[in-house]
């Protein structure tokens, strides 16, 4: 398996031990990878620094109590995932015994569920383009990678990262309904230009001044 991480092999190697024994010693790192304990605990030292680390003490007989080390919760975020897979596989079932009118349904409450998120981070908001940059920080926390700019007429808004992409590549709902929940929110008739779902390298979205 190949950990979705920069790190050097021996660090690498740590993290591996650690996720499929749940937790490990210094010196039962050091007797695995064959490098000192003071090697073990410098490359610990830098994995806890990022977040990736943390230790409880555990006492073993007399004397005093030594520390495992296991993997945080977000360390999780460094293996390979199949959510896509997974999202995509439950969705054709859905279609095969419920047909077509079940998936429209699932996206639908799926915009719902957004728009009412949505519209009270955005409450209170003055003007279109502070609502837009509030909605930006909204679409990033989600994964997307927006960007916003502006002519005369219109603003656009850019997605050059698509959190759901091979989901909304087979079941277009998924785009039909963001493009709604966008007009619902920003209260504008905006249009999408293109889509990444479609090939683009974005998905562009005009939405007007006025």
């Amino acid at each position: 398996m190949d950990i979705l991480i920069d790190e050097n092999s021996t660090r690498k190697n740590i993290i591996l031990l650690l996720k499929k024994n749940g937790g490990m010693s210094i010196d039962g790192l050091s007797k695995v990878i064959e490098i000192t304990p003071m090697g073990i605990r410098q490359h610990l030292l830098a994995l806890e620094k990022k977040g990736i680390v943390t230790y409880v003490s555990r006492r073993r007989g007399i004397g005093r109590p030594g520390f495992i080390y296991m993997l945080t919760e977000a360390a999780n975020d460094l293996f390979p995932k199949a959510y896509d897979k997974f999202a995509v596989g439950l969705l054709r079932d859905i279609r095969k015994h419920e047909g077509d009118e079940k998936i429209d349904r699932i996206f639908d409450w799926r915009r719902d569920r957004l728009f009412k998120a949505g519209k009270a981070a955005l409450a209170g908001k003055g003007s279109v383009e502070d609502t837009l940059n509030a909605l930006k920080e909204i679409l990033e926390a989600d994964g997307h990678f927006v960007e916003i700019s502006k002519n005369s007429d219109h603003y656009h808004l850019k997605q050059y990262h698509c959190p759901i992409n091979k989901v909304a590549r087979e079941f277009s709902d998924a785009c039909k309904y963001e493009l709604q929940m966008y007009r619902d929110l920003i209260d504008r008739n905006i249009t999408r230009e293109q889509s990444v779902a479609e090939g683009a390298e974005s998905c562009v979205y005009l939405i007007p001044k006025v």
